[in-house]
């Protein structure tokens, strides 16, 4: 008789065993420490982009989260892509909701417009109705008439200067001067238009010396009031200045009844920036996607602003000038529905 050499049998116990173990459950793995890392650095990246009002303004915290906030996203793909590529499976999971959050906030913003610095004015496809261009000129900028001749080619109708010093306004003016038919100029702030110009009178925003005007516009669409706006300066820890300034444009700007209105220049402040919400609650920001104007250099924050009521925007773009450490930001606007006004003292 052959001997079977190739099978086995299990003793009643070892079967018993088997069985325990097929019927006992698998514990779940715990999440890891990379899985906890990658979560609380994903919820406080969330808490930052729905709320970075609530951070301190001490030691100028505020200020830098609030001017530089959508480039949180590169943070937070950064962050999805760690907890990918190390295997923290749990931690990819709020990771990727920081991913969603981000884009609820910002993809609207990246929708509004095309193109980066200069490509509507360089490939001709500008906006329709009339356009205002803003540059923060750079005081004692050397190439400031070469500047000029690029704003100018831009077919700019109405231009708005800051840090406009005396020296300054004696090369350009001839210049400016034969485009231009009115001007209106006040301290180191400065307006060139093709549209008459009257009622100019300074504005005190906070400093010494004026740095802010208003006027009337007869533009295209009807008598337009214009401000033409450099708020003070900022640096970490001192914003002290530049939100008492912003305090009272916005109180002027809601005392004003008119029903087109523009508010344009160089604020300081981005549009993430919580002093600057109270201008954003009467009026609109005309601009291309990010549209970041500051440093020129690269662009990384958008302090330079087109603030409008009363009209649309049909284009925006901004234009790299010669010596000045901001792009100038220009906007196309068309007559439009009157926009209601909110009380800031509600």
């Amino acid at each position: 008789m052959d001997k079977d050499t190739g099978t086995t049998y299990a003793t009643a116990a070892q079967r018993g065993l088997l069985e325990s173990r097929r019927r006992r459950p698998r514990r779940r793995r715990r999440p890891r420490a990379r899985d906890w890392v990658v979560g609380i650095a994903a919820g406080s990246l969330m808490a930052l982009i729905f709320g970075h009002g609530l951070v301190p303004e001490a030691q100028g915290a505020a200020l830098v989260i609030e001017s530089f906030l959508p480039w949180l996203g590169l943070v937070v793909v950064a962050l999805l892509i760690v907890a990918l590529l190390s295997r923290a499976w749990a931690g990819s999971i709020p990771a990727a909701a920081a991913l969603v959050s981000w884009c609820l906030v910002f993809l609207p913003i990246m929708a509004t417009g095309a193109g980066p610095a200069s490509a509507a004015v360089a490939s001709g496809e500008t906006g329709s109705g009339w356009s205002v261009v803003t540059q923060n000129l750079r005081a004692g900028n050397p190439d400031a008439s070469e500047a000029m001749e690029k704003l100018i080619t831009s077919g700019a109708d109405v231009v708005v200067l800051q840090e406009l010093t005396g020296p300054t306004l004696e090369r350009i003016s001839p210049l400016m001067d034969r485009t231009f038919a009115y001007r209106q100029v006040s301290g180191t702030v400065g307006v060139w238009s093709r549209f008459p110009l009257s009622q100019g009178r300074p504005l005190a925003l906070g400093l010494g010396w004026s740095r802010a005007m208003s006027m009337q516009l007869e533009s295209p669409d009807g008598p337009v009031q214009l401000y033409a706006v450099h708020l003070p300066s900022v640096r970490p820890g001192k914003v002290g200045n530049r939100n008492s300034g912003l305090a009272k444009l916005s109180g002027i700007v809601e005392a004003d009844p008119s029903p087109r209105l523009l508010v344009v220049g160089d604020f300081n402040a981005a549009t993430t920036d919580r002093s600057f919400g109270p201008l954003l609650a009467t009026l609109d920001d005309a601009r291309s996607g990010f549209g970041f104007t500051w440093p020129a250099s690269l662009p990384a924050t958008r302090p330079d602003h087109i603030l409008f009521r009363g009209f649309t925007s049909s284009g925006a773009s901004v234009i790299t000038t010669p010596g000045t450490d901001h792009l100038a930001a220009m906007a196309w606007l068309q007559p439009g529905a009157v926009r209601p006004t909110v009380s800031l003292n509600r």
